[in-house]
């Protein structure tokens, strides 16, 4: 409980900084729906071409778009400011006090920072992916929407994980940022499903680059189900266990490699 009050209490606080400057807000949110009107439109023109990708119909697209969308704001909302404020705290020495204080380490620097009006893009994903389940005939029955975040709690779980190796790194890189673009440009993959692409690939972007299990895996889950073996719409059980596997394995290597540049890191004074 007492993480829980410390993350409302960070939650507070940005949501009282993002109110004193509600016009920036409002732009936020338009920005936001253009965007996600420019990847509607590029979807349509894709599918003006086509009727199908190696199995994906229009609307399995919308959905996969959705968990797309949602995935960008969770990094936007809470992971990405705060490994990008962990990377410079690394830099200016600054990280010494955020090690002093009486709470777990590793937690403050992952949820000390929230940008509030990134929820937005959350309820958006959220919007769209269901649209393109309802739209599928399957509606949103209890079980495929308990699958589907539990895929989802998975692919932001493998997504905090790379995000904290990468902050980590910086205890002895000095321009991590350049890694951090890499990851961008991987994850960019994930607006396609990972079935599309040829098999080296596809092995490529599911077990070196756990592309898949961030947006595909979540997408399948919502759309197709869980455990059919017959289409590339549905996760199957190998994927299941694999996505079951990941989340904790990425997790635990993250949390021991920050433990270990901890243990390497000489702090402002040195």
């Amino acid at each position: 409980m007492r993480y829980v009050r410390l993350l409302w209490l960070m939650t507070r606080v940005s949501l009282q900084t993002d109110a004193a400057y509600r016009g920036n807000f409002f732009f936020q949110v338009g920005g936001a729906l253009m965007h996600l009107g420019a990847a509607l439109l590029g979807l349509w023109v894709i599918f003006e071409q086509t009727t199908d990708l190696n199995g994906w119909g229009p609307w399995h697209m919308l959905a996969l778009m959705g968990v797309f969308r949602i995935m960008t704001g969770v990094i936007a909302l809470i992971i990405a400011p705060n490994m990008r404020q962990l990377m410079q705290d690394v830099r200016t020495g600054t990280l010494d006090f955020l090690l002093l204080q009486p709470v777990n380490s590793q937690f403050l620097a992952s949820s000390r920072r929230i940008v509030a009006w990134r929820v937005v893009d959350i309820v958006l994903g959220v919007i769209v992916a269901a649209i393109g389940a309802i739209k599928l005939g399957g509606g949103l029955a209890p079980l495929t929407v308990c699958a589907f975040l539990v895929m989802l709690a998975a692919g932001a779980t493998v997504i905090y994980s790379v995000w904290l190796i990468l902050a980590t790194s910086s205890f002895w890189l000095v321009r991590v940022a350049n890694i951090e673009m890499v990851f961008w440009n991987v994850f960019e993959a994930a607006r396609y499903p990972v079935t599309i692409f040829p098999p080296v690939v596809r092995w490529t972007l599911t077990y070196v680059l756990p592309v898949a299990f961030i947006v595909t895996v979540p997408a399948q889950a919502l759309v197709g189900g869980m455990g059919d073996e017959s289409g590339v719409t549905s996760v199957t059980t190998a994927t299941w266990i694999a996505a079951a596997v990941a989340a904790p394995a990425s997790l635990a290597a993250a949390t021991l490699f920050w433990r270990y540049g901890l243990r390497h890191y000489s702090g402002a004074s040195a």
